[in-house]
Parts: structure tokens; C-alpha cells; sequence
């Protein structure tokens, strides 16, 4: 199983658990300590296997493994709210799919019979009563949920991961004359990478992107597990800033391939974004999640600033920008975030009192995985990919970004993107 697989399938099951958890907190279904306790339990696990030195240290354990948690606060979840009859229930047909679609067919068998074992037990062990077809029928549906679907799947015949991968290989030889390819049109910014280049690692620019999402949703997660310690009902803004940061990893997984290699026919056809909302709401989870380290102010000249532009992808520009600019300011430091319109342009100007780089570092920043002697002296950790993916991010979307630095006097970058003035 790659790398990719097993994270897409850990982000998108520690997002559903996350938020089923979240309405079942806002609905009192259970207790909300419990509930939250087991909500970290699951973000804390996604952070841990998801990182590469546990993931290498595991091997062949690391998916078993996280299946395991996966069902033990899944059951823990569902005892806490209705058993059999918890809304949690609708977790375990998705966990086979997930399993299938993921990791394989043996992931999947092993999901649906450990669901099955499980109903069985909270049955059992929650004293459900089971006289009669009214309580009989429902408790069988639900426990044969998972079973079905495994069942339906191996039936119609849909490839699982492991299938789909070992059947890769084989089928290459085969191809004598391929058909030509028809042709695409791309942005000038995706042109053949030379020789001297270093090679795209995929999965490093998904991973690299997905560090944003997580750290807020972390800090959020905390925010929710302090309130419900005092009794209190989740803050509505909070729910929905966490929604909307599993909604951008989910996406960020399921769309992998970079946004600088679409067909120009899409990116011709742009969806609208409003740069104040986007940096607006970076600029509250970034002081959230760093604001008692150094200070991040967020100034817009206009109440809206509409631009051509998908809404995702500059979420990914933004935050590789804004990551930059944190990681490398030291404590008692500042970050502006300053955003207006000048003419059919709308920009975006982010400084920063960091370490700033020497001349020959800024002729070389936007090279694909470059890292600056400083940085690296500094002992920051990082793969110099924010800025050759966020370059690549903007150009597709019509945009441009451009650098100015100092050593020991920060940076400062602008961004530039079409304005909509229609939407004013």
C-alpha cells in the first residue's frame, strides 16, 4: 500500500469520526468530556501515524494498527451514544468502503467482521433488549450493515487499492503503439522540468499541504475539548472553522495531482473567491495557533475583494505563504497581512520580521525544493516546496507572486491576482 493511500485513508476517516462527534456533542447525544476525549484520541492518532518516522518505524503494522483505533473509538463512540442505535452506526458501511477503496480487499473483510463482533457486543454488553421483530429487525440491519456491503462489493467486482496497483505493472508491456494523447493546453508555468531539477515528489507537496489543516483543526479541537470541560456548548464559529478545515484536507487528498498541470479549458472557467473572507479566516486560526509567539495582523482596504479564482487553491497558496512567514520569525515578532485593489489587479502583501535571505537565496526561491543556507543553519525544519508550489498555484489561477528580502530584515511577498470588479 503507498504512502498516499494510507494517508488519504487516515484523513478521511478521522474526519468523518471528527465531525459525527461534533453533532453529537451539539446535540447532547452523550456525555461531551467523553466525547471529546475520544475526538482528540482520534486527531491525536491521525497526527502520529501520519508522520513519516512512525509510519517507517511501523512497516506493515502501521494500517492494521490504525484500523484498530479506528474501530476501538468508533465502539467507544457508539456506547456513549444509543449503542446499536447511535447515529455512530453509519460509520462502520463507510469504514469497509473506506478500507476497500484505500487499502484492499483483506483491510475491508477485516473491518466488516470486527463491526459485526462489535454490534454483538454492545448488544450484549448494553442490555439491548431483543424480544420481538421491532427490536430484532433494526439491531440486525444495523450489525449486518458493514457485512452487506463488503458482500456487494466483492460481487460486483470493484477493484480494490491492492488490486488496482499490482495490476499497474502488467498492464505497461502490453501497450505497443499508445494512442497519442490528445493535445492539452497548460499554463507556461508547468513547462518540462530540466535535467538539473530535482524530481516531483507528489506525496510530499500533498503531505506539505495538509500540515496547515491539521494544526488548526488541532487547535480547534482543543478549544471545543476546553469549553465542553466547563460545561459549555461548542462555539458555532469553531464548529464551523473546523468543518471547513477537514473539508480543505479532504479535498487537499482527493485531489492530488497539482493545480499548474489542469487543462487551460478549466482554468479558463475559474470560480470566485473573496480574499477578504479567505485571509480573514487564515488570519483568526493562525492567532489562534500562534498568536501568544509573535503577533499576526490582518488589514483589508476593502469589505470584499472579489477575484477569478478557485477558492481551494488559493487556500494552499495562502497558508504556504503564511507558514513561511511564521516559521522563520522569531518570538515577540510580527506578520502583516495587508490586501486592497489597485486598478483591474487585487493584491495581497504579506510581511514579515523573520530572518530574511541574502541575494542569492531570493534568486532561488521559487526553485522547486530549495532551502536557503540560513534555514537550514537555523535548524528549521522544512522541504522548500511552499513557494515553487504557491508560484505554480497562482499562475494557473491567472495570478502572480513575487519576492523582496533582506537578510536579518524579514521578507515581504506580493501576490496578484485578476480583480472582479462586477462584485463589488
Amino acid at each position: 500500500m503507498s504512502r498516499s493511500a494510507f494517508t488519504a485513508h487516515r484523513a478521511a476517516a478521522s474526519g468523518l469520526f471528527t465531525l459525527f462527534t461534533l453533532i453529537a456533542i451539539a446535540l447532547g447525544l452523550g456525555d461531551p468530556r467523553r466525547l471529546a476525549l475520544a475526538l482528540g484520541g482520534a486527531l491525536g492518532a491521525l497526527l502520529l501515524l501520519t508522520r513519516e518516522p512512525v509510519r517507517d518505524a511501523l512497516g506493515a503494522f502501521a494500517a492494521p494498527l490504525a484500523v484498530v483505533v479506528d474501530l476501538s473509538l468508533l465502539f467507544c463512540a457508539m456506547s456513549l451514544t444509543g449503542g446499536v442505535w447511535s447515529p455512530y452506526a453509519l460509520l462502520l458501511p463507510t469504514g469497509v468502503a473506506l478500507s476497500w477503496h484505500c487499502e484492499g480487499k483483506a483491510a475491508a473483510r477485516f473491518f466488516a467482521a470486527a463491526a459485526l463482533v462489535g454490534c454483538a457486543a454492545l448488544v450484549t454488553i448494553g442490555g439491548v433488549p431483543v424480544d420481538g421483530a421491532a427490536h430484532l429487525f433494526p439491531i440486525v440491519g444495523v450489525a449486518l450493515a458493514a457485512p452487506a456491503l463488503l458482500v456487494a462489493l466483492e460481487i460486483s467486482g470493484a477493484a480494490p487499492a491492492s488490486a488496482t496497483t499490482a495490476a499497474a505493472p502488467r498492464a505497461e508491456p502490453e501497450r505497443e503503439s499508445p494512442p497519442a494523447p490528445a493535445p492539452v493546453r497548460v499554463p507556461r508555468s508547468a513547462a518540462p522540468l530540466s535535467a538539473s531539477t530535482p524530481e516531483r515528489d507528489r506525496e510530499a507537496e500533498i503531505l506539505h499541504d495538509l500540515r496547515s489543516p491539521l494544526s488548526v483543526i488541532r487547535v480547534y479541537t482543543d478549544l471545543i475539548q476546553e469549553a465542553a470541560r466547563r460545561g459549555e456548548l461548542p462555539n458555532p464559529d469553531y464548529l464551523g472553522n473546523l468543518t471547513r478545515e477537514i473539508e480543505l484536507a479532504e479535498r487537499l487528498v482527493g485531489t492530488p495531482a497539482p493545480v499548474a498541470a489542469e487543462p487551460l479549458e478549466r482554468l479558463e472557467k475559474p470560480q470566485n473567491a473573496d480574499l477578504v473572507e479567505i485571509l480573514g479566516s487564515l488570519a483568526t486560526a493562525y492567532r489562534l495557533a500562534h498568536g501568544g509567539r509573535i503577533r499576526i495582523e490582518f488589514i483589508a482596504e476593502r469589505p470584499q475583494l472579489p477575484v477569478a479564482a478557485d477558492p481551494v487553491a488559493l487556500q494552499r497558496a495562502f497558508r504556504n505563504v503564511l507558514d513561511n512567514a511564521i516559521k522563520y520569525t522569531p518570538d515577540g515578532g510580527e506578520v502583516r497581512i495587508r490586501a486592497g485593489a489597485a486598478g483591474p489587479q487585487a493584491f495581497v502583501v504579506v510581511k514579515d520580521t523573520g530572518m530574511g535571505m541574502s541575494p542569492e537565496e531570493r534568486a532561488r526561491a521559487f526553485d522547486y525544493a530549495f532551502r536557503g543556507a540560513r534555514a537550514e543553519a537555523a535548524g528549521t525544519r522544512g522541504k522548500g516546496l511552499g513557494l515553487a508550489v504557491t508560484k505554480e498555484i497562482l499562475e494557473s489561477n491567472g495570478g502572480k507572486i513575487s519576492l523582496s528580502s533582506e537578510a536579518g530584515y524579514g521578507s515581504e511577498v506580493t501576490i496578484m491576482l485578476p480583480y472582479q470588479r462586477a462584485g463589488r
